[in-house]
């Protein structure tokens, strides 16, 4: 078994609501899960999300060796307590196999958003080689990544200790990301990432504050934000461009949250028409399905 178990905590560090950074994250990259939890297998993997039909539980990941020369590897994401965590893993990871035609040795890891999350020894505490089990604490675990660019970047906000640290980072991890020279839609795709981990690990934060951070462009000087604008100044609203941006950043929360929950993107010409109480339905929507 190979097994990390490490002990620092971060103080006051929020607990992800979701699983949806991550399930993009590893969309986005698969190999970088192996890099965070410093797993040598050979191949390229590709990732998904799937349902164990018997049990009907859906494993947070999976990911397929796509070349046939490493193992099949299994991932539970861990946020809250639970004693059964081992257990209801090894029992999906069991069915799976007795479903499928599928010899491939397995790698079961358990991803634990906090170290107090982990229940302790697993009952089935060791696996006969090749297969193995992995625990690993994220905090710990990004620690130990070279600081070196890449998609993992996109999570080093919870790591951070203080909103003065953050501030100090920001501008480094945006530029660790533009390093990589990716094309503009993939760029654009971990930016949103980092400002949604930002969210996550400093939830009072509001997005305009995560955006000046990052020294995005600001809405109003974008194409969507006159527009908004305009239809304020034109309803004839005393405090149209006011009433424009509240309207404006809105609809960049929505799009935010259709990107995290791999919905559709509604585009600003499309949420433009509809009014605040309209769009703020949708946004509450949108944010229940992320909690």
């Amino acid at each position: 078994m190979v097994s990390y178990h490490l002990i620092p905590i971060i103080p006051e560090c929020e607990v992800l609501k979701t699983d949806s950074l991550f399930y993009e994250l590893f969309q986005f990259d698969p190999q970088s899960l192996l890099q965070l939890v410093h797993l040598k297998v050979e191949g390229q993997y590709t990732f998904e999300s799937i349902t164990i039909k018997t049990t009907e539980k859906r494993l947070d990941g999976f990911f397929k060796n796509v070349d046939g020369k490493g193992p099949n590897i299994f991932l539970e994401v861990q946020g809250y307590l639970d004693p059964k965590i081992y257990w209801r893993l090894f029992r999906e990871i069991c069915t799976y196999y007795e479903q499928k035609e599928d010899i491939t040795s397995a790698v079961a890891i358990v991803l634990f958003l906090d170290q107090k999350y982990d229940p302790g020894i697993p009952p089935l505490f060791s696996c006969i080689p090749p297969h193995q089990l992995i625990r690993v604490n994220l905090i710990d675990s990004l620690k130990t990544v070279k600081d070196k660019p890449g998609a993992l970047t996109i999570l080093k906000p919870l790591v951070v200790l203080s909103k003065k640290e953050l501030v100090g980072a920001v501008p480094k991890w945006k530029a660790d990301i533009q390093s990589l020279n990716l094309p503009e839609d993939k760029t654009k795709i971990l930016i949103e990432l980092l400002e949604y981990a930002i969210i996550q690990r400093f939830p009072k934060l509001t997005l305009k504050e995560v955006q000046t951070m990052l020294q995005l462009t600001p809405l109003e000087q974008t194409v969507a934000g006159r527009e908004l604008v305009q239809i304020g100044l034109a309803q004839g609203m005393e405090k149209g461009m006011e009433k424009g941006m509240e309207k404006g950043r809105l609809i960049g929360e929505i799009q935010m949250a259709q990107r995290i929950l791999r919905h559709p993107i509604a585009s600003e010409k499309e949420l433009a028409p509809k009014n605040m109480e309209e769009l703020n339905m949708i946004f509450q929507q949108l944010d229940s399905e992320l909690n």
